[in-house]
């Protein structure tokens, strides 16, 4: 009998191994590449979340990033990518999937991209360091640019500026002022590009920074409180400013 059971054991424990192995998820390495929508055209340079939490890095010069012990099944994957729309989506992963997995971004279109119009002012950005050696703002410098590099401004502000952002009517990212409990829409912050305000005025909507990149970038000036405004902007409303200054 004690040799019944425990050959009895030994069965029961193998199943239950089985029943684990069986169960258990795989992981492997997944090759993604990224093209433009309606051609083969590789995007480079793409930076490429999953999950919300991997990040996978930057597309090689063949639009590909490999993924290293991803677990088989859906996965989330956000890309932000210079010229081109967010890209936020799902994909599957798993030894049937055929490698690499191909995802196609839509481009911004050249109108998005244009130079906008404005009212000009007579910010400089020779005047760059005096106004941050008075420390009345939030100010990036190119050093800090560059190691942001592949950030969108909006991803850039709301992170390490804690600036407040609207979402707009197509998803936008709209730098205002966090609302008082009564306002009835939001403050939107004003918006000078390279001496130009181009944000308020006639006939502009504030400007999706989502499309601005890092790099593209020689300062950053922010400014949260219209107290501490240059002179030159202080007609501009309560809601604060943000200056930017091309390379």
């Amino acid at each position: 009998m004690p040799i019944v059971r425990a050959l009895c054991l030994l069965f029961v424990g193998a199943m239950a191994l089985s029943t684990r192995i069986v169960g258990a998820q795989d992981t492997r390495e997944v090759v993604i590449r990224l093209h433009r929508a309606g051609d083969t055209v590789s995007i480079r340079g793409a930076s490429v979340t999953i999950d919300h939490t991997i990040e996978a890095g930057n597309t090689d010069s063949a639009g590909v990033v490999r993924v290293p012990d991803l677990l088989d099944g859906g996965h989330i994957i956000e890309v932000v990518a210079r010229g081109y729309q967010a890209f936020f989506d799902n994909f599957n992963s798993g030894a049937n999937v055929k490698q690499p997995i191909q995802l196609e971004l839509l481009p911004i279109p050249a109108s998005d991209t244009a130079k906008a119009k404005g009212q000009s002012t007579d910010l400089k950005f020779a005047g760059f360091n005096a106004r941050r050696s008075k420390g009345l703002g939030k100010f990036f410098t190119r050093a800090q640019l560059d190691a942001a590099s592949g950030r969108p401004l909006a991803n850039l502000l709301k992170t390490d500026a804690g600036a407040f952002f609207v979402s707009g009517p197509h998803g936008e990212s709209q730098l205002a002022v966090r609302p008082v409990s009564n306002a009835s829409s939001p403050c939107y912050a004003a918006v000078v590009r390279d001496g130009v305000r181009i944000y308020p005025f006639a006939g502009a909507n504030p400007p999706d920074l989502d499309k601005v990149f890092a790099e593209q970038l020689a300062g950053i000036e922010l400014y949260a409180r219209s107290a501490a405004l240059p002179a030159e902007l202080r007609d501009v409303g309560s809601c604060g400013a943000l200056f930017v200054w091309s390379r």
